[in-house]
């Protein structure tokens, strides 16, 4: 049977009622914050006042300390004194304004007993009506003694009184609720990550099954779907290769046939086709395998600048018109498969020279990464049609003739490559006049 603690929606709606929670105490220390105005005056009523006093005065002097405790059971506080206290210890009634219309009623009330009225204040407070000095009344009794009476401190006070401890509360159960939610998302930032990759490779590695078990569903259901991807993907794969093979077959049935054809230029013209789809079927197949499954093995760190140079000194000596610009000052290392490099190279070179009469390569860092260009001065293409030169057999020029650009692969191929890399590609046209193709890859 699942944990309830294991479902994320039940982890967030502890995390939603420990935010609300939260936000309880917040409104609770705003609305107690001392501002420096007296709270209440906590002063009992006149009758209640003149009740308490006929109590303690009727009451033998042996057994006054039990009415005393009795009366400290309720909402007063109430003590007996020898002698009405001086000043400093309290402040006379006449300095806190708002009792001077209630001095009246206490005077008729106590029956001409001596009393004040004080702002009573520790020796350490220094504020006279502040909210940590509460007003006390003091009754001369006609026993001698001096009852005290306040009002015990309300729940307002006492949450006054303790609102740096529920500002530090609060902040420890912020931060908590932070750290819990960080914790209950972690695993779907994982989970993302790891999804970008999806449509990269499909041979990678299944992603991580961790978190909740929302989460935990959703990277089962993610590593289902990269294998069946790459069942249906390896299946097409492995149709295209017998096809292939079969139209190989065909293909050299009808060159053999072609020999018997008695026009010299006819037979010429009908080899020419026969290679040309036979080659046609090779890059279709070459295309398929390398959209689908990462080649040349794994990626690895390799510095650019030996791996330019090569590529050019080799195209060199078959006379092509390739050439490099100046080495970077600092060297450019990226993560890629080395095969996958060289064979995206070859491609944009190839191109370059099909296109633009000659190759130039050039590198340089960009944030995260490192661009690759390979340029060339030919005549471009319209902008409107630089996004669709990596579609699979597109080409500006119409025919599928071999000495015309071949199938319209070779861009596709590359995109497919970059891709797989972690990296992309873009066309652009030069203001120079001539076609930019630039490959982004990682760097180390």
């Amino acid at each position: 049977m699942p944990r309830l603690a294991d479902s994320l929606a039940v982890r967030l709606a502890l995390v939603l009622v420990a935010g609300l929670v939260l936000l309880q105490a917040a409104v609770v220390a705003a609305a107690v914050w001392p501002d420096g105005r007296p709270l209440v005056f906590r002063l009992p009523p006149p009758r209640d006042a003149a009740a308490m006093a006929r109590a303690l005065e009727s009451t033998p002097a042996e057994v006054r300390p039990l009415v005393v405790d009795a009366l400290n059971r309720g909402p007063m506080s109430v003590e007996l004194v020898t002698g009405f206290p001086i000043e400093p210890h309290g402040a006379a009634a006449e300095r806190a304004p708002r009792l001077a219309r209630m001095l009246g009623r206490y005077g008729e009330a106590l029956e001409g007993r001596p009393f004040r009225v004080q702002v009573h204040r520790s020796p350490g407070e220094t504020g006279a009506d502040g909210p940590r000095a509460p007003v006390r009344l003091l009754v001369g009794l006609r026993t001698g003694e001096v009852m005290i009476v306040q009002r015990a401190a309300t729940l307002r006070q006492r949450l006054s009184d303790r609102a740096l401890v529920f500002a530090i509360a609060a902040l420890a159960v912020m931060l908590g609720v932070l750290l819990v939610s960080l914790r209950t998302v972690r695993p779907v930032g994982v989970l993302a990550r790891a999804a970008r990759g999806l449509a990269d490779d499909v041979h990678a590695p299944d992603l991580p099954v961790l978190g909740v078990r929302e989460v935990r569903a959703l990277s089962a259901a993610l590593n289902v779907l990269r294998r069946r991807v790459r069942g249906l993907l390896d299946d097409r794969t492995r149709m295209l290769a017998a096809i292939a093979h079969d139209l190989r077959t065909y293909l050299t049935r009808l060159r053999l046939r072609a020999e018997f054809i008695g026009d010299a230029e006819q037979r010429a013209r009908a080899v020419t086709d026969l290679e040309e789809m036979g080659q046609l079927v090779d890059d279709a197949l070459l295309f398929a395998r390398d959209a689908t499954r990462a080649p040349g093995g794994e990626r690895q760190r390799l510095e650019l600048a030996p791996e330019l140079s090569e590529r050019v000194a080799r195209r060199r000596e078959l006379g092509q018109p390739v050439t490099i610009d100046s080495a970077p000052d600092k060297p450019l290392v990226v993560v890629v498969s080395p095969v996958a490099l060289r064979r995206m190279l070859d491609n944009l070179i190839d191109n370059a020279i099909r296109y633009g009469g000659g190759a130039r390569l050039r590198a340089w860092p960009e944030a995260g990464g490192v661009a690759i260009a390979v340029e060339d001065d030919g005549p471009g293409a319209p902008p409107e049609a630089l996004a669709r030169l990596t579609r699979p057999f597109e080409r500006l020029e119409p025919s599928r003739g071999r000495d015309t650009g071949g199938a319209g692969l070779g861009l596709a191929i590359v995109e497919a490559l970059a891709e797989s890399q972690g990296g992309s590609l873009t066309l652009e046209n030069r203001a120079e006049g001539g076609l930019r193709a630039t490959v982004r890859l990682p760097a180390a």
